[in-house]
């Protein structure tokens, strides 16, 4: 997960192809942030752009030390890799994901992974 402030590229900026990095430095506005996702199922590819004030939330909701109820309030669908149940953080090769991208933690707590089902 990164976010992306405005004027700055991205970490992996090197190992984009040339016409992602084109398209990207095109599209980008003054002044906007974006979010690259990859979640425990799911991500978001090259970013998506985020608003100043999501970007100000996503950041505080992941600034450690990380707790499950902290983490929620970032809105994303996987939670971060944490389970509401258990309260930890689990990495995808920990969730168990199913094609429907319904997934279960080690301790075999369930929900769904995957903002696209």
């Amino acid at each position: 997960m990164e976010l992306v402030a405005p004027g700055q590229l991205p970490a992996q900026w090197e190992q984009w192809p040339g016409t992602v990095r084109d398209s990207f430095l095109r599209h980008r506005g003054p002044g906007q942030w974006y979010l690259i996702l990859s979640g425990v199922a799911a991500g978001n590819g090259y970013g998506d752009p985020v608003s100043a004030g999501e970007a100000g939330r996503i950041a505080r909701a992941l600034r450690p030390p990380l707790r499950v109820d902290q983490v929620v309030m970032a809105g994303f669908c996987d939670d971060a890799g944490f389970c509401q149940d258990c309260y930890a953080p689990y990495c995808c090769r920990h969730w168990h994901v199913s094609e429907t991208g319904y997934g279960h933690c080690l301790v075999g707590h369930g929900k769904s992974l995957d903002p696209h089902w």
